[in-house]
């Protein structure tokens, strides 16, 4: 039998190695994370690369052969006797002609793969790694999602893959430069040896002499990759408190908040495309230059055909043009690893979080147990300890305490969430992780406090990407006291809810939550106080769905008021992560110190007011 793991202490561990929030870990090599960029496109970059070869040689033939064309129809001679290299040339003009309109038609043709192929790359490369992050995030362990500070993983899947895609495309783009580079160096190594030669050797210098400029980019794109991601968090965070915002009259501040956010990113982009752009110019004028100076003394030598040397220098020229192409896509690579590597460790991180599944069928929910049940978000601080319960299949229990006591965290290892770090959690008395999570989703429901839509219909809201018909949502509808009010609206359960959709009331949006929640019959219902903000009337409809629902699968109540504890058969007191004492509300109300002081305070305040935890 598989022993369960806990993975709570593993997901610190990785947060802690491979950063938090997805941050970067220090940078491996560059042709590692291209590899893993690049994934299973090794035919499309070898055709790529085939390619590259051919047009380079097509092109070599033709500037050598528009030169001779040249000097040819300069001096008025019909035909061609030269010397090209180690070649004998003895044609006419017009067959010369002849042959570089057939190189010029067949690099032409060549340019379609060459433009294509990257163009394919880059696509796939992109939709791959927006599917593999996305696939492990829904993969990856609640602790771990949890962790994500808002806008990172929406940052992370659109600037940093952008960034990250650039990146293979601009890998495409060095392979196709540097072939062309070689090619073109190599015909001009065959025409004159000496120049090419010289070229050569400097041009491999200045690569490496500006390799410190390029590595401070690369270190300037890391620093910009990690400000998006504060960027995004920033405005996703302003999002989400843009009410209050407004009601405590702190734009301006939010604006100077976001402003810095800005600022940084700004200054950032600047640097990194400064280097970007620097390097190569850089690079293509000293090359340039060389040729210049390189050419002046080959004639103040008297070295050369003027024909031959004019194709060296044309070749030459092409050359340093594919070479700044070369230096270009290096250096947009070089800065484009941060973002490659961000994305993986944010993949790797989910992925290695994933929640181990035991795969074995679940039958009907009997019971549920905790014996000895731990859990600490650190090890210095335990959020639950030594929690032992049993609770018969059909039960309503209560869950109450004061604020931090760890009722959220006992709900969540409820659902499976987290792992708990010591003790065990059965169901009909064997661990729950021996049974497949898909078995678990569609036994046990949830009903979180704030109300979460998706903008889309009621009937999608209800549905929520599970295969149900019409009917058992309408079921669901009248079991949660929302149909009526469904159906009085002009589309029914076509009408579009949801964030920034037409206004529905709170009460309405926690009851199609919880038609959501029963519209699949669960064995096990959890709801995280159901009632805390409702008005008194959608307060008494919710409390009618569960009295209609009580003893027909088993229901958990977090609750702050305790009125709505009435239909509860049994009651949990969790204090400072014990649970303090589990008994029906009378036995509570004589013997649970917390339990009487909170039942007083509610007896004396009205219950809009009353916010005991």
């Amino acid at each position: 039998m598989r022993r369960w793991r806990s993975h709570s202490h593993r997901d610190r561990v990785q947060r802690s190695s491979v950063g938090v929030h997805g941050e970067a870990p220090p940078p491996s090599t560059a042709r590692a994370r291209l590899s893993l960029l690049l994934g299973d496109r090794r035919g499309a970059v070898a055709m790529l690369a085939g390619s590259s070869i051919l047009s380079g040689f097509a092109e070599a033939g033709m500037l050598v052969l528009l030169t001779q064309i040249a000097a040819a129809i300069t001096t008025g001679a019909r035909r061609v006797h030269t010397h090209i290299g180690p070649l004998r040339l003895d044609t006419t003009v017009g067959e010369l002609l002849v042959v570089a309109l057939a190189l010029t038609g067949f690099r032409l043709a060549l340019q379609v793969p060459i433009s294509i192929l990257p163009a394919r790359i880059g696509a796939e490369v992109q939709a791959r790694l927006r599917r593999d992050l996305l696939h492990a995030f829904t993969r990856a362990s609640w602790s771990v999602q949890s962790a994500d500070r808002e806008g990172h993983l929406q940052e992370t899947l659109t600037s940093q893959v952008i960034q990250a895609t650039a990146g293979a495309v601009q890998a495409t783009t060095l392979l196709t430069s540097l072939i062309t580079f070689v090619v073109l160096l190599i015909s001009a190594l065959v025409l004159n040896l000496i120049a090419a030669a010289i070229v050569l050797t400097v041009a491999i210098a200045l690569f490496g002499l500006l390799r410190p400029l390029s590595a401070l980019g690369a270190r300037r794109a890391r620093s910009l990759s990690q400000a998006q991601i504060e960027y995004a968090g920033g405005i996703g965070e302003a999002i989400r408190v843009a009410e209050d915002t407004q009601v405590f009259g702190a734009a301006a501040a939010q604006r100077e908040r976001i402003g810095r956010l800005i600022d940084s990113a700004r200054e950032l982009f600047f640097r990194t495309w400064v280097i970007g752009r620097l390097v190569p110019n850089l690079y293509q004028s000293l090359i340039y230059l060389l040729i210049v100076v390189g050419l002046g003394g080959l004639y103040l030598a008297g070295a050369g055909h003027a024909a031959s040397l004019g194709a060296v220098v044309l070749l030459l020229v092409r050359a340093g043009n594919n070479g700044q192409q070369a230096q270009t896509a290096y250096q947009g690579l070089r800065q484009s690893l941060p973002f490659i590597e961000r994305l993986q460790a944010a993949e790797e991180r989910y992925s290695q979080s994933a929640p181990l599944d035991g795969g074995a069928l679940l039958p009907r929910i009997e019971s549920l147990a905790f014996e000895r049940v731990s859990f600490a978000y650190r090890a210095e601080r335990p959020v639950l300890s030594e929690i032992s319960f049993v609770i018969a299949g059909g039960e309503a229990i209560g869950i109450v305490g004061p604020s931090g006591a760890g009722k959220s965290t006992l709900v969540q290892i409820l659902l499976r969430l987290r792992a708990q770090d010591g003790g065990r959690y059965l169901v009909n008395g064997v661990p729950a992780e021996q049974f497949a999570r898909s078995e678990w989703n569609r036994r046990v429901a949830y009903v979180s406090q704030e109300p979460r839509l998706v903008h889309a219909t009621v009937a999608e809201n209800i549905r929520y990407f599970r295969d149900l018909d019409r009917a058992a949502i309408e079921r669901a509808g009248r079991l949660a006291r929302i149909h009526d009010d469904v159906m009085s609206w002009p589309q029914g359960y076509d009408t579009v809810v949801g964030p920034r959709a037409d206004a529905v009331s709170g009460g309405q949006q926690q009851r199609i939550c919880l038609a959501r929640a029963l519209a699949a019959r669960p064995e096990v219902l959890v709801l995280d106080e159901p009632t805390s903000a409702l008005d008194p009337t959608s307060e008494r409809l919710i409390q009618e769905s569960l009295m209609a629902l009580k003893h027909e699968l088993t229901l958990f109540i977090v609750a702050h008021r305790l009125s709505t504890l009435d239909i509860c058969d049994r009651v949990m007191v969790i204090v400072d992560g014990r649970l303090a004492a589990f008994d029906t509300t009378a036995f509570l109300q004589t013997h649970s110190p917390y339990y009487r002081t909170a039942s007083g305070l509610a007896a004396s305040v009205p219950a809009g007011l009353l916010g005991v935890r």
